[in-house]
């Protein structure tokens, strides 16, 4: 990470072209005061909008909420607005996406607007102004909309109200819409987190900690792992099998059923067989029993849903590749428990400063591993509704993934 030379050329908006109620097209290439590396731009950002910089999916646009502003100083290169997302995926209209016609919008297509989506964002993001700005009206609606479900307001706009101005809603809501846009909008938000720590604090700061104050400030939101078992993959992530095929092991597990594994007789699996390890991953509180019996189920019935969910990320530290393997359990009360691993996806050593470590929703540490091989692996529990991060270091970076059980 440097300071970014703005002698270059760096865009410039004159705020009076900005007005509260126009669309404006999201520029591609992010610009903030700092430039990262691409192993940075990996922790901030997913696959999904390295996507979108790179050209692979449609634009994205904005409805300016407010005129700019210079918050901390007068850098007339840094200047914030507040902007309302609009998405061109109307299958996803609900109660708080409303959808705005092309006739309304001046757009190509329709579009629906994220009323509860409302973020700061740096005008030199923004790329150009599209479409027909907005009515008062509209414009208001669509801000009442999105207080009511956040509870700033007591009375909603009615359905009538909505259709009267030529909009429309739908009737349920699409959570695994919800955490696509939150993974989407940091391409907005890291710049302004960045542009605030720069203000405050680069004359003081160097760049190393000045990166790591900035990860710990950008507010990412926790993969909910819960949602793994209704089969709703966050970006980022893939299913085991995707990656590596059906019967494949990670090398913990081969490690889990080194230890103790159960004498079953060669020839077909009887059913009671299959029984006894299902009752055993349900019951059993020793964690080497527990893993063990899942990968020695696994290779008789690799689809068995006693044996949960695998979910691999691909992840970026100190310019190596690692892999991040989570298998995930549901037992009685809400009881989840999780294998955590870390591996070369060649299986080739880890760097040997590596440390895994598992922290509590206040961030203290609560399990820890080091390196010692080719693999870390951290068994822990937690019951739905538990939040727990897990950060990933070495001596000169480090990977913080947020979770709620």
């Amino acid at each position: 990470m440097k300071l970014m030379d703005i002698s270059q050329e760096l865009p410039i908006i004159n705020p009076e072209q900005i007005k509260p109620g126009q669309i404006w097209e999201v520029r591609r290439q992010v610009f903030s005061p700092l430039e990262f590396t691409p192993e940075e731009k990996q922790h901030f950002y997913s696959p999904a909008i390295f996507d979108f910089l790179n050209g692979n999916t449609p634009p994205r646009y904005v409805i300016i909420v407010t005129e700019p502003e210079l918050e901390i100083d007068e850098t007339p290169e840094w200047q914030i607005i507040l902007v309302m997302l609009l998405s061109v995926k109307t299958d996803y209209l609900s109660l708080t996406n409303l959808l705005i016609p092309t006739t309304i919008s001046g757009l190509k297509q329709d579009v629906i607007v994220e009323t509860c989506n409302v973020i700061k964002m740096l005008t030199c993001n923004l790329l150009r102004p599209v479409g027909k700005r907005l009515s008062r009206k509209i414009y208001d609606l669509l801000l009442d909309v999105g207080d009511f479900e956040q509870g700033f307001i007591e009375k909603a706009p009615s359905l009538e109200e909505i259709l009267a101005l030529g909009l429309n809603k739908g009737t349920t809501n699409h959570p695994e819409f919800h955490q696509q846009e939150l993974d989407w909008k940091t391409v907005l938000e890291v710049p302004v987190a960045v542009y605030y720590l720069y203000v405050k604090a680069v004359l003081t700061l160097d760049e190393t900690l000045l990166l790591e104050q900035l990860k710990a400030k950008v507010t990412i939101q926790p993969v909910p792992l819960s949602q793994w078992f209704q089969e709703v993959i966050q970006t980022g992530w893939q299913t085991f099998e995707e990656v590596f095929g059906i019967f494949s092991t990670t090398p913990a597990l081969e490690g889990w059923r080194g230890k103790s594994n159960p004498d079953f007789p060669g020839g077909e699996v009887e059913i009671t067989q299959i029984e006894t390890l299902v009752k055993q991953i349900q019951t059993t509180e020793d964690d080497d029993i527990l893993w063990n019996t899942v990968a020695t189920l696994r290779q008789l019935q690799p689809h068995h849903s006693a044996l949960g969910v695998r979910k691999v990320k691909s992840i970026n530290i100190q310019e190596t590749t690692l892999v991040l393997t989570m298998n995930l359990i549901s037992r009685v009360k809400e009881e989840v428990r999780i294998l955590l691993e870390v591996y070369s996806i060649d299986n080739s050593p880890l760097p040997k400063d590596l440390k895994v470590m598992i922290l509590d929703d206040k961030k203290d540490i609560v399990l820890e591993d080091t390196a010692e091989n080719e693999i870390v692996s951290i068994a822990l529990q937690g019951l739905i509704g538990e939040k727990f991060s897990v950060k990933i270091t070495t001596k000169d970076d480090f990977i913080l993934e947020d979770f709620l059980i």
